[in-house]
Parts: structure tokens; sequence; C-alpha cells
């Protein structure tokens, strides 16, 4: 990445640059000629390049323990990180002490916090500090209440801001406080920007990006550019900083470098909170729409249905590849519903099974969504185990216009009344609105709400909604930089199928067939940091810096290997 597309970030500090590259597409012109004496014209003919241009919003949390948190929540539970004896716990013993209906922070795996899900909200918008857009300034990002997209004033889409990101660095738009300001030179300090770090500390980056245009590949890369600031005197003297404790001729001091944890992923319904998996099984059914409007293209030259299928292959696999006892059934609804494999059945364990049934999947008729969500919720008293989490995955291009009655209904006895259902995915295209597929899932909140352009990826992104969010890196911010520093393809379907360079996922290095990421979706990347509470007088005045960015090309003409070579402005894949 070039210098002036690098954000410097120094002590406690995660930062973002940005590198992008735009290719030419091209519409065309047609042209005649005249025969005999008649004349025909086709005038105003254009070819003209297209466009690639990658932007981004964010929002930064910061937790210091400090009373407004407190007050934001209506308990915060302390996680004892050490037993009676000072030995450090496991993790499986710091989820333990998470209560019921809490969540784990930063890192629900290894929680140094937990608070209250009702409280969630209330506490991260207590701990947000720096957020763009961000009119009013109170730290939090402005956003569309429906879809989660950032808002900027008139009306704005993100695609028709400021063309370069050191101009949104600069903007009215970014959160102004004495985190992000610098009162006496009167200007904006770095994206993130905190010189004060203590022992428990943690915070959280979500840098949303949006590919205006083009369909494009991405990958996100960094490295770590400073660390160390001196030694001070209790540093010095502290026992673990020893310049070479076992004599092998290595500096042995403790650096902050190493001793900040860090954690990335998918922030599918951008929260800024990483979403842990299930402790059950889950036993769901894909209720896919027949009706004879998915055989519609909607201009990318594939059917409605042909994306449905390929995202609920994808989708399928995920779930039967992260657990033995998951389950996949398959139910087909157009103007009556029916289920062509059963989650009770054998081939609801095999990828091979629940991938012919998708297949059979044939558009034609009418839509009735009440009688898909019946039949559905019947099928799921099959599921072999009655511990299992119980899920049904809608999609529809359309609204309810056969005769079984309201959704709201059917939804409303599948889930809470006498049904089997737990939850309720609603994921809409075409015809679809959010009000419609609203009345479908359950609870009808932004995590089971879907409205989207593209069913291909929306449906394989539930992966990370129903098992949790995928995680793509964890271990130290040394660690991270080195991973980053051979760019990280981030594969566009968010399912576990990628390769970190050098930091190998459950133990497999894959080499994945490159997704590209859909043009206009809001696409969320999450990365939480925090120091242990093991850690003092040897990281006193210790600083860090590095640099993250992004790097994208078009799809198109591409295989997704990235350029050989340079690319411009300094920005290599």
């Amino acid at each position: 990445m070039a210098d002036d597309e690098i954000f410097e970030i120094s002590r406690r500090k995660a930062l973002a640059g940005l590198g992008t590259i735009g290719l030419a597409s091209a519409g065309a012109g047609l042209g005649t000629s005249a025969f005999f004496s008649d004349t025909e014209n086709f005038a105003g003919n254009v070819l003209q390049a297209g466009a690639l241009d990658l932007k981004i919003d964010w929002e930064e949390h910061y937790s210091d323990w400090s009373p407004d948190e407190a007050a934001a929540v209506s308990d915060i539970v302390m996680i004892d990180q050490y037993d009676s004896s000072g030995n450090k716990l496991s993790d499986a013993d710091l989820v333990a002490q998470v209560p019921s209906d809490y969540v784990g922070l930063p890192n629900p795996d290894a929680p140094l916090i937990a608070v209250p899900e009702a409280d969630l909200v209330a506490f991260m918008n207590a701990t947000s500090i720096e957020a763009y857009p961000d009119e009013n300034g109170n730290g939090i990002q402005d956003q569309d209440p429906e879809t989660g997209n950032p808002v900027f004033p008139g009306g704005v889409d993100i695609c028709d801001t400021d063309s370069d990101l050191p101009t949104a660095l600069s903007a009215s738009l970014r959160t102004q406080n004495e985190d992000t300001f610098d009162e006496v030179n009167q200007a904006y300090k770095p994206l993130v920007s905190i010189d004060d770090v203590k022992p428990g500390d943690f915070g959280e980056l979500t840098l949303s990006f949006h590919l205006c245009d083009n369909p494009g590949y991405v990958w996100l890369q960094g490295e770590c550019t400073a660390a160390e600031n001196g030694y001070t005197e209790p540093e010095l003297d502290d026992p673990d900083e020893t310049a070479d404790a076992n004599g092998d001729g290595q500096d042995d001091r403790v650096e902050l470098l190493d001793e900040i944890q860090t954690i990335a992923w998918y922030d599918q319904d951008g929260d800024n909170v990483l979403d842990g998996g299930v402790d059950t099984s889950v036993c769901a059914i894909l209720v896919l729409d027949s009706s004879g409007s998915m055989t519609d293209d909607d201009g990318d030259g594939v059917s409605r249905q042909d994306e449905m299928k390929t995202g609920a292959k994808q989708l399928a696999n995920a779930l039967l590849g992260a657990d033995p006892d998951n389950r996949v059934g398959v139910l087909e609804f157009n103007g009556d519903a029916n289920v062509l494999l059963s989650v009770g059945a054998a081939g609801a364990q095999s990828s091979t099974d629940v991938e012919n049934a998708i297949d059979t999947v044939d558009a034609s008729g009418a839509t009735d969504i009440a009688a898909a969500i019946s039949t559905a919720d019947s099928d799921l008293a099959n599921c072999p185990e009655a511990s299992s989490r119980k899920v049904m995955i809608v999609v529809t291009d359309g609204q309810n216009n056969a005769g079984s009655g309201p959704v709201q209904t059917a939804s409303d006895a599948a889930v809470g009344g006498s049904g089997n259902t737990d939850e309720i995915f609603a994921v809409g295209t075409g015809g679809a609105t959010q009000a419609s597929l609203a009345a479908i899932a359950s609870p009808d909140d932004d995590a089971h709400i879907e409205l989207t352009s593209d069913l291909t990826n929306a449906i394989a992104n539930l992966t990370q909604v129903v098992l949790g969010e995928e995680t793509f890196f964890n271990g130290t911010l040394r660690e991270l930089c080195e991973a980053l520093s051979t760019p990280y393809d981030a594969d566009g379907d968010g399912v576990a199928d990628f390769d970190v360079p050098g930091i190998p996922l459950d133990g497999n290095r894959v080499t994945p067939e490159r997704d590209c990421f859909n043009a206009l979706d809001t696409h969320h990347i999450g990365i939480a940091w925090w120091l242990p509470v093991d850690h003092a007088n040897e990281i006193q005045t210790d600083s860090v810096a590095f640099d993250l960015g992004f790097y994208t090309e078009q799809c198109r003409h591409n295989d997704g290997s990235g350029q050989p070579t340079a690319a411009p402005n300094g920005a290599s894949p």
C-alpha cells in the first residue's frame, strides 16, 4: 500500500489502510449501414469503461472498565482468570463462568467479562468511541435500522461519497472527541488512537467494506511497523523483562506486540460482537421457493432458482461438515409444500443426498409460504436428537399469494406455540420485502432476516449465524501481522474454506476456489484485541504500530489469484 493510503497506529491502536484497483468493463453500442434509399441509424452509441471502487466505514469500541460502562448495564460479571492457587484457568473454565443469557466479551471462547444479552446493545453503545459516518458525534455509527448500512446526510449512498479514504479520515462525519482529535494540532488522530492501555483493557474495530459498481475479489493485508518505546525503571526491574533469560543469545524482553491478543472474524450481522457457536447439534430444513418467478434472471445471467440452489448447497455442506450429528432436510414450495428429504432420513446426514434433493427443485406455480412453514415445522419433529437446535431456513422471491392463511400465524405456531421449531431464518429477493420477511422470521431481527440481490452469498453466509460467526484468526498481534504480510483472501462466501497464509484453519490448509464479494452489499470484518490481566510492569510504555488494509480487484477477467506484480499505488496482493 502506498504511504498516503496507510493509517499509522501507535500504542494500543488498530489501524486501517486502503488500497484499491479498478479494471475496465464495457457496455456495447450498435451501428448499421443503409441499403437502397432507406436509412436506419442507431445514434449515441457509447463504449464506457466500468469502475471498481472500494469504500470503507467503521465503528470502534474500547472498554477500560470505566463507570459509564457499568452504568449502561444491569450487571457486569468479571471473569476470574486464575484459580485460588494462582494458576491460569483454561478457556473452558473461563466460559463456564458466563451465566446463562449473558455474552462473553471480547472473545466468547476466552472471555474477560460477561454482560447480559438484554444489555448488550447498551454496553456496546457505552464503549463506542469512534465511527464513520457519525453526524452527531456520539461515537455510534449512523445506520439504517432495517439494513444496518451506513447512513450519510441527505440519504447519500456510501458509493457516492468522497472517493478517497484520507478524505473520510478528516471529514466532519468522523467522530470528534479526545480519543480521535488532537486539539493542540487541530488534526484528527489515526483511526484508533489510545495511549494508556492497562492489563484487562480490550477494544474492537469493525471495518465494513462496500464494492461499488462491480463484484470483486478482496484481500485483507497488513504489517507491523513499530514496537517498543524504550525501557522505564519499573520495566527493567521486572523479573520477566530479561534481555537473555535462557542464554540462547536472543532478546527475551516482553513486548506489547507479543502480549496483545487478537481475534478476527466475519461479522455477519455487523453488531461489532463475535457471535459464538452453539453447544448442541443443528437440525435444519431448507425451505426453498419453487414458484414460477424463481426462473427470473435479475440481470446477472443466472436465474434466482440457480442462485438459490448454489447457496443452499454451500450452506448444507457447511452445516454437515461442522458436526457429524447435524442434519439437513429439504422442502420445496409453490402452491403447496413437499418434503424432498426429511430431516429424519439417513440421507439428511449425506452431502450427496442433500445436494440431489436440492437439484430436484423445479420452479412453477404460486407461492404458499404459510403452508411451507407449517409443513417444515411438522418435519422438524423428525429430528433424531431431541436436544438439537431446530432451524428452518426459508428462501423466497415473493410474498404469500396462496390460500393457507397468514404467514405470521404459521410462524408463530411453529416457534413458541405448539410447534417444533426453535428459529426461522428468512432470505428474500425479488418481490419480497423487509416486512414480508419479518412475518416469516422468528425472532424477526436483523440476524434472522436478509433482503438481498445475491441469493447465493446470502444463503451461504447463514452458516456464520447458525453455527456462529466465522473466525479466521486468533493469536497475538505479532502473529496477525505476520499472517497478513502475505495478503489474506477474504473469501466471499464466508464459509470456512479459506486459506490464511501461515495460519492453518483447524489444522488444515485449504486452497479455495475464490468467491466474489457482491457489489453494493455491505461486508463486515471484526477485529478485537485485549491485553490479558497477567501483565504489568514488563510492558510499561511499550508501543506498537501496525497497518491493516484491503485490496480488491474485479472478478470479471480475473481468476482470484491476485496480480503477479505490484499493483498500482503500491498495493500488492
